[in-house]
């Protein structure tokens, strides 16, 4: 299943942000999308065993065409209240960029939200089974809910 996007312009700039200065253990107001193609050496990160998603701009930290941003590497628990859907950990290991996806991706800082009001968003990776095993019986392809930072398994 496909994700479609709404476009919405914003003349603010979005402010990346570290992961290194996400609070540990902080939960922050997610919404969850899914994507296709993630599973190839284009990745901004790499590509891990185990679950991955790209994250949106603003947690990624840094812009397209920048390379890795302070978020590689970093380890997420998502959950949601949402029926059917399963908490699952993923690895960052790609940008979600604010221009083309700026109905989820686009927030300005750590303050701004998307669309359906998230602070972050996570891009949750087809290829290796990370949104089947998220959205679970639900039938979605989108929800909210809650990324907390962890250790990486």
């Amino acid at each position: 299943m496909s994700t479609t996007f709404l476009t919405m312009t914003s003349s603010a700039p979005i402010v990346p942000l570290s992961a290194s200065k996400t609070p540990s253990g902080a939960g922050l107001k997610a919404s969850f999308t899914q994507y296709g193609g993630c599973k190839t050496k284009t990745v901004a990160c790499g590509f891990f065993g185990g679950f991955n998603a790209a994250v949106s701009q603003n947690l990624f930290g840094a812009a397209p065409g920048d390379g890795p941003g302070p978020a590689c590497h970093s380890c997420y628990s998502l959950s949601s209240s949402t029926a059917g859907t399963k908490s699952i950990v993923v690895k960052v290991n790609n940008l979600c960029p604010a221009i083309g996806n700026e109905a989820m991706c686009a927030q300005n800082g750590m303050s701004g939200t998307n669309s359906v009001g998230a602070n972050v968003n996570f891009d949750l990776c087809e290829d290796d089974g990370s949104s089947a095993a998220f959205f679970g019986s639900s039938g979605l392809g989108m929800t909210t809910g809650v990324a907390t930072p962890v250790a990486c398994p």
